[in-house]
């Protein structure tokens, strides 16, 4: 049963990938596309520098750099198809419950990851305000 639930939680992310790619390709704009460099940049920056300064394992927890990397489609998906980018957003709290089942993170590690997206989030929100 763990196989499958590890199989799962593996293929959640590709899975809202190709969603996301579905779904954006027809609001895709140059825009859009720096927009998701500069917010996965974001989140790939800021997982090496917790790395370095290892804020979360001086609080006994993990960095989740895949709800991280999750968050930035769901913040995209959230400016711009509001009904899909909802139905993803809860999707995010079953993948985070699928994860806690799986031991992988814990609560605490997948919500102040969340909060730590956020920017990405205003970004996109800055973006569709000045289109």
């Amino acid at each position: 049963m763990n196989t499958a639930l590890a199989i799962l939680a593996d293929t959640y992310t590709p899975l809202l990938a190709i969603l996301c790619g579905f779904v954006l390709k027809p609001l895709f704009t140059l825009k859009r596309l720096f927009s998701f460099i500069v917010a996965f940049s974001y989140v790939i920056l800021f997982a090496f520098i917790e790395i370095y300064f290892g804020w979360w394992l001086a609080m006994d927890a993990n960095f989740s750099s895949h709800t991280a990397i999750v968050m930035v489609m769901i913040f995209a998906l959230l400016q711009t198809q509001l009904n899909i980018g909802i139905l993803a957003l809860a999707s995010v709290f079953a993948y985070g419950y699928l994860m806690t089942v799986l031991d992988y993170h814990s609560w605490f590690d997948i919500l102040t990851t969340m909060l730590v997206c956020l920017p990405c989030w205003l970004f996109f929100a800055y973006l569709n305000k000045n289109k």
